[in-house]
């Protein structure tokens, strides 16, 4: 495998956990519900990173990796509590 999609894999494997620990967050009843929704938001935001990373391959040219690279700042920037940006591959 490639250096390239070892990041990837990592990076992947990260943001499933981070999923993970989010779903279990929203769903647990003794948490406020502010905490839920928070976990909610989170949830959605790594969905849209596992979809940006979904995207990925080794032999992007330069367009596409721009064009990532401002979906990947536009789920990171975007103010708490609104719906990150939904991707779809090119």
């Amino acid at each position: 495998m490639h250096m390239f999609e070892r990041h990837i894999t990592s990076l992947r494997s990260q943001a499933l956990a981070v999923l993970a620990a989010n779903q279990a967050r929203a769903a647990d009843q003794s948490l406020g519900l502010s905490d839920r929704k928070a976990a909610t938001f989170n949830i959605e935001e790594v969905q849209a990173m596992l979809a940006i990373l979904d995207c990925m391959n080794p032999n992007m040219q330069p367009k596409e990796a721009q064009q990532i690279a401002a979906r990947i700042r536009a789920v990171l920037e975007a103010p708490h509590g609104v719906e990150p940006v939904r991707v779809a591959c090119f």
